[in-house]
């Protein structure tokens, strides 16, 4: 012995490592079951904040329905929006950065996909905007599709928006069906010219970006931009589109109802966005 005292008191041996960097997904996650952001989850952040750590946002959706959070205080006021294609500046209401699909290469991966793919129906999406054909609708439901308050999206035939358009996300749908199973067969048709990925629960619904567009993508460029390395960020999510997110950072978290492959990739799992897990988890960091 060298009478040194090398024990470990309670309180350091149960509180959590502090990440420098937290990434949190909305939908499923982040956001209650009704869309709204819990008073924790608002507490944790503000706390988080206050303690110096960064929170930023990467979700699937495009910039045009983040104002679930548009009103937190928040010291780092980038979103990662449309599965990684875009970049935001929330506090400014300036798109950063941008990847593209060319409108072409949209139109050649729609002819292929409804020549191999019975019955899908097709949207694309500019993160301002976006066109639905018809038969998306009717895909999608007509009641569902109605509910949703967008005045930036039309139904419309696609074929004179993909002459010379750019899009951040080209959506494939079919009435029914497995949505992993669609999006396997979306991939076996596009090959590595385009990336697919889904993150609805309840319906096969595809969302398809750029070659090499994903979370985890935008997410590693922005924490090279920061100086952060992936060792220190913790992440959150539900979904397929946030597995490679999640396999990236050091410190990834699965809500309890993920999708079975977040569930199995080695992440911790939490609880659900019904009992604000998320701020849950921040709170022990703190």
């Amino acid at each position: 012995m060298n009478g040194v005292d090398t024990q470990v008191s309670p309180t350091e041996a149960t509180v959590p490592r502090r990440p420098r960097l937290i990434v949190s997904d909305l939908d499923g996650t982040f956001l209650s079951p009704d869309g709204t952001v819990s008073r924790r989850n608002i507490a944790a952040v503000r706390a988080a904040e206050d303690a110096g750590i960064p929170v930023v946002f990467a979700t699937g959706r495009p910039i045009r329905y983040l104002d679930p959070i548009r009103e937190l205080r928040r010291t780092h006021a980038t979103v990662i929006a449309s599965n990684g294609a875009m970049t935001y500046d929330l506090g400014t209401d300036t798109v950063l950065a941008t990847r593209t699909i060319p409108g072409r290469l949209a139109a050649t991966a729609i002819a292929e996909l409804r020549e191999a793919i019975d019955g899908v129906a097709f949207g694309v999406d500019s993160g301002s905007r976006a066109a639905y054909e018809p038969a998306y609708v009717e895909q999608h439901g007509a009641v569902e599709f109605a509910a949703i308050v967008d005045p930036h999206r039309s139904v419309t035939e696609l074929r004179p928006l993909l002459a010379d358009g750019e899009f951040v996300k080209l959506l494939v749908v079919l009435a029914s069906g497995d949505a992993d199973q669609l999006t396997d067969r979306v991939r076996a048709v596009l090959g590595d010219r385009l990336t697919a990925t889904h993150s609805s629960p309840s319906r096969p619904l595809v969302e398809v970006s750029a070659a090499g567009v994903s979370k985890a993508a935008t997410l590693a460029a922005l924490c090279e931009q920061l100086g952060i390395t992936a060792d220190q960020v913790a992440a959150f999510g539900d979904m397929p589109n946030d597995l490679e997110m999640l396999r990236w950072v050091g410190m990834p978290y699965a809500m309890g109802h993920a999708h079975p492959e977040l569930l199995g990739c080695g992440a911790t799992v939490i609880g659900s966005n019904t009992d604000s897990a998320v701020g849950a988890t921040i709170e022990d960091w703190l």
